[in-house]
């Protein structure tokens, strides 16, 4: 997998990568916000149906506030990180 730029096309390419993995694995996502600011790493937050929050940033990674994973996991590794929190 390619890591995600700061290009918001490859932002949103990937974030909605996520969310369909999810989605496979059963996890709704109810809410998605990004924050695309200039000279700023971006940040996304996922909310879910559970209420399991996923935030990301582009240069910290995935973190669920008990676990982290790497800024370009796999959609399937951030699935798993849903689910198993």
């Amino acid at each position: 997998m390619q890591e995600p730029s700061s290009d918001a096309v490859s932002v949103i390419r990937y974030l909605d990568a996520v969310v369909e993995v999810l989605r496979s694995a059963g996890v709704s996502v109810v809410e998605v916000d990004v924050d695309l600011a200039a000279a700023a790493p971006v940040r996304a937050q996922l909310v879910t149906s559970a209420g399991r929050v996923l935030r990301w940033r582009q240069d910290l990674g995935w973190s669920t506030g008990a676990r982290v994973i790497e800024p370009v996991s796999h959609p399937g590794a951030v699935a798993r990180l849903a689910v198993d929190g």
